[in-house]
């Protein structure tokens, strides 16, 4: 969330001419100004748009399933910075019933001397397509502070999902008790965290199986008493951000495997000076087995941290090619996602950026070195007039290529140039060698699902493609259902992994089919203040079989299953020579056909 003075961001010039004008601009805060030619590009699709014959559609149903709550985030004339951010969404399996359940974030606002509740936290149980139970009030949640995001882990081991809420202050740690219900197990934990996290990210870092933990740390502010407003320009005064408060450190907690936490960020070799954290992501980014970590940072170089081997870490972000914009300029970086973008069968980074950046895509060239190839995907030209923040990269469409999906939303609500509820922006993939905008093909009202903040993906009706939940400032949330006809074959790749790591995070799959391969991680983090299912979806196009997938789980060994079925969801237990399938319900979602199975069953 990058608030910066003057008139922004230009395409070309060199690096050394763009770092100059950047230290110009001096300590105040507008969103990168300029022309907003970008940004009006698209104009308004009518809802009444009519539903293509085959490909994706969403459609938000978050009123008819009775999901339309609506957190409040400070006072809406957004005074103070913490205002602005919104809050956090998780998806997961509260009970182990392969449905994924729904947690929003509660809204919070300063009255009577405090931080007091707006709305929520709520807790949705799925019962099946479209039937949703607000379990809020029995599931033991409360508000604790100022929420801002969610992760997701089985930090316990005991095989159910647990839930850690990012907060102004210090974050909760709620345990699933496994019947549906939290407590609160901060305190026993050892989590005393007093800054402001944003978000977080899972995984182990010192190989004993235990998952570890990352904290995204922000800016130093007391939304009692914020400091005084700047110019955006004459007689437009907005909140202090970035640009003029002082950041926070970040922190690394080691699980110790009996419920408590110890922080060893310094010990780890994390500690250096405070940043401003926006969005974190615990995953092996070099291929070398063990657990890197890569950080975004708003108006900061972002870094990567490449693991020794030993859980220590040392900082690689600008020699990787990470670090800055292909200009040498560090960015308002908002989430982080991974995916093999470009069909090489190499993980790639997507990150959002604040307006008049653009969105970014790093290939990975091999070896713990990326290249920013944002020009080849058309992103200045796609996603520069936005205030990007939750970013999703999923084969929407199942042809094989993963999509984008960002929520966008400005920060200031009352500026000249630039429009406050911006709509979110959905790319399509064009087989690895560019992006297009399919948002008003997509949906018939996704332009009107605007101000967005978090994002988390999955598939919510079990149909076989991927849905998406999506915060708003101020506003209603958005469940977006994929209820369009799929043409493409896809499987869903569940995996339980040895205890202590049940979600066997870290663990990466590959899957053989149509003449490719491609492959996913299992990981947990990345899209700011948000936790996505941690099953991957792969789309497969016009296959007609798998020939195979192969897994590396976490502690080096390697499995092989020939042949599986196409079109379900498929559970892959470490250790066990068969996999199990369960078909997608093709009956979820109203008009769809999808192709016919393949593959023997399993």
């Amino acid at each position: 969330m990058n608030h910066r003075r003057g008139a922004g961001r230009w395409r070309g010039g060199s690096g050394a001419v763009a770092v100059l004008a950047l230290a110009a601009i001096g300590a105040g805060m507008v969103g990168c100004g300029g022309t907003t030619r970008i940004e009006e590009a698209r104009p308004p699709e009518p809802s009444s748009r009519p539903r293509p014959a085959v490909g994706p559609w969403f459609v938000d149903r978050a009123s008819e399933f009775g999901l339309d709550v609506v957190p409040r985030s400070g006072d809406p004339a957004k005074r103070c910075v913490l205002d602005s951010l919104g809050v956090g969404v998780a998806l997961l399996d509260l009970e182990g019933d392969g449905d994924l359940d729904l947690f929003v974030a509660g809204g919070s606002e300063v009255r009577d001397g405090g931080v007091r509740p707006a709305g929520g936290p709520w807790l949705f149980r799925n019962d099946g397509p479209g039937a949703w139970v607000d379990v809020s009030a029995s599931s033991g949640l409360r508000h604790t502070g100022w929420a801002q995001g969610a992760a997701v882990a089985d930090y316990d081991a005991d095989g159910d999902p647990d839930l850690l809420v990012l907060q102004h202050g210090p974050d909760t740690l709620w345990r699933n008790r496994g019947d549906g219900t939290f407590e609160d197990a901060t305190e026993a934990a050892g989590l005393g965290d007093p800054c402001w996290g944003v978000s977080a990210s899972w995984g182990d870092v010192d190989g004993d199986g235990w998952p570890d933990l990352y904290v995204a740390n922000y800016l130093d502010v007391d939304p009692l008493n914020p400091p005084p407003p700047n110019d955006y320009l004459p007689g437009h005064p907005v909140f202090q951000g970035p640009a003029t408060l002082p950041g926070q450190g970040d922190r690394l907690w080691r699980n110790r495997g009996d419920g408590t936490f110890e922080e060893i960020t310094e010990a780890a070799g994390l500690a250096r000076a405070p940043r401003k954290g926006m969005s974190a992501l615990l995953a092996d980014l070099d291929d070398d087995g063990d657990t890197d970590l890569y950080v975004t940072n708003d108006t900061q170089a972002n870094e990567l941290f490449r693991n020794r081997g030993d859980g220590t870490f040392e900082e690689v972000g600008q020699p990787a090619g990470v670090a800055y914009n292909t200009y040498g300029i560090a960015e308002g970086s908002m989430a982080i996602d991974l995916a093999d973008v470009n069909g090489d069968a190499r993980l790639d980074l997507a990150i959002s950026n604040f307006r008049q950046e653009g969105s970014r895509i790093f290939a990975n060239l091999g070896d713990g070195v990326f290249e920013d190839v944002s020009g080849t995907y058309s992103l200045w030209d796609l996603s520069a007039g936005f205030v990007g923040w939750g970013l999703v990269l999923g084969d929407f469409d199942d042809d094989g290529f993963p999509d984008l999906f960002q929520a966008n939303g400005h920060v200031y609500p009352d500026v000249p140039d630039a429009r406050y509820d911006m709509p979110p922006l959905l790319l399509r993939n064009r087989d690895g060698g560019g992006m297009e905008d399919a948002t008003a093909l997509w949906g018939p009202a996704l332009e009107s699902c605007r101000s967005g903040r978090a994002l988390a993906s999955g598939d919510l009706d079990n149909d076989g493609d991927l849905d998406l939940v999506m915060t708003t400032i101020d506003g209603p949330l958005r469940v977006l259902i994929n209820e369009g006809t799929r043409t493409g074959a896809a499987v869903t790749i569940r995996l339980v992994g040895r205890k202590p790591n049940t979600e066997a995070l870290g663990a990466l799959v590959e899957v053989q089919a149509g003449g490719r391969s491609q492959v996913g991680l299992v990981r947990r983090g990345g899209s700011i203040m948000a936790a996505s299912d941690v099953r991957l979806h792969v789309g497969l196009g016009d296959s007609e079989s798998i020939d195979a997938i192969r897994v590396r789980w976490p502690d080096g060994t390697e499995a092989r299953f020939d042949r599986p079925p196409l079109n379900a969801q498929l559970t892959i237990r470490q250790g066990e020579p068969t996999l199990e399938s369960l078909p997608f319900d093709r009956g979820s979602s109203a008009g769809r056909t999808d192709p016919p199975t393949g593959g023997p069953p399993a």
